[in-house]
């Protein structure tokens, strides 16, 4: 009989690669909280953004890869930038350049987005962030739990769903 020291270890997680990485970083700086530059932050976002990735249907994920190549490609034509690719503006551009993008009321805005949505979505995923702005979710998950077993423990054991 197998101990639990024998017991195989789940996989960890693989993220998948993310597209573009140095242009994902800098949108994700520009789009972030300022905080996201502290204590290696960026790269910790960058992880999770290959997670989310990697949970995404294939269609998705060459959509997003799309609009990172298209938000950095495509500042050589925002003029302020004279022809310089997202990763290589300067902060004031950077910032200027993706308010505008997101400004447009077209197809390729709403990808645009999508990706700070993501983006920022993952930087809030961050334990530490969620501590510093207070998110705990275990103490109302576990008042909740209770509350439904006090009022629906009967048909929920019934039904053979007592959640362990």
């Amino acid at each position: 009989m197998a101990g639990p020291s024998s017991a195989p270890t789940p996989p960890r997680e693989a993220a998948a690669e993310v597209p573009s990485r140095p242009a994902a970083r800098r949108f994700a700086e520009i789009v972030c909280p300022p905080e996201i530059r502290a204590d290696g932050r960026a790269e910790r976002v960058l992880r999770e953004f290959g997670l989310m990735l990697g949970s995404l249907p294939p269609a998705a994920r060459k959509a997003l890869a799309m609009a990172l190549a298209a938000v950095d490609q495509g500042a050589r034509l925002y003029p302020p930038s004279r022809g310089r690719r997202f990763i290589r503006l300067d902060e004031h551009t950077a910032t200027a350049y993706v308010r505008a993008l997101l400004a447009r009321p077209d197809p390729a805005a709403e990808l645009v987005r999508r990706l700070k949505s993501v983006l920022v979505m993952c930087y809030y995923e961050l334990p530490e962030v969620q501590r510093e702005i207070g998110y705990d979710p275990e103490p109302y998950i576990a008042a909740v739990s209770r509350r439904r077993l006090e009022r629906h423990g009967l048909e929920i054991r019934a039904a053979g769903h007592d959640g362990s």
